[in-house]
């Protein structure tokens, strides 16, 4: 799988974008929504930027999507489990609503808010709630308003790194979070003054005792 293409955006414009890469180009379907982030980066931000993604492989060709965070990827990985909706449309569906408001519709068993969204009728709409309602969709911008996930979530932002390397060595992504949470506050005195590099690779080996 490729995890993520880091490049300087050459193209941007709808749901296509661009990115070149130790002499390569590489073509990423994204939502319109991650396309509308990368737009409004500047000249210098669009250089050496890291565009997470998903490679479809047929026997008719391979496609490759993109996307500004791992929320979004997660929500795409979890629509494509959804009998008849293929990578295409819920690439569709991520450019007519947001991570945070199609969970907020899913918890809340909102048939008529997804119903809304470009390409999806009401059918296919009770079909989402249904598969993804009772699954645990583990995203950081899940609703929520308490001020612990608040933490939580800019934890997550902060050393998305290091979450996904503990996520893909089996640990629990929600219980990664916390840990990396409290270990912060635990010692926040150790870590003050370091760069992001030497505060992951302590809260890495802390992490690895604690879990």
């Amino acid at each position: 799988m490729i995890n993520a293409v880091i490049g300087d955006v050459v193209f941007i414009n709808g749901q296509n974008l661009v990115l070149r890469s130790g002499g390569l180009e590489f073509s990423l379907v994204v939502s319109s929504q991650t396309a509308m982030k990368i737009s409004r980066l500047e000249s210098n931000e669009r250089r050496n930027l890291r565009v997470l993604s998903y490679l479809q492989t047929r026997d008719d060709g391979m496609s490759l999507f993109g996307f500004s965070d791992e929320e979004e990827r997660q929500l795409f990985l979890e629509l494509i489990t959804v009998s008849g909706i293929g990578p295409k449309q819920a690439m569709k569906i991520l450019s007519g609503i947001s991570v945070h408001e199609f969970i907020t519709a899913l918890d809340g068993n909102d048939v008529k808010s997804l119903s809304r969204v470009p390409g999806l009728g009401v059918k296919t709409a009770q079909k989402i709630i249904l598969a993804l309602r009772d699954k645990l969709v583990d995203m950081d911008s899940a609703a929520s308003s308490s001020k612990n996930n608040d933490g939580n979530n800019d934890i997550s932002r902060r050393f998305d790194d290091l979450v996904v390397a503990l996520t893909e060595m089996g640990y629990d992504k929600r219980k990664v979070i916390d840990t990396l949470s409290s270990l912060e506050n635990a010692n926040s005195d150790k870590l003050k003054g370091r760069n992001t590099h030497e505060q992951e690779e302590l809260l890495f080996r802390l992490a690895l005792n604690s879990l």
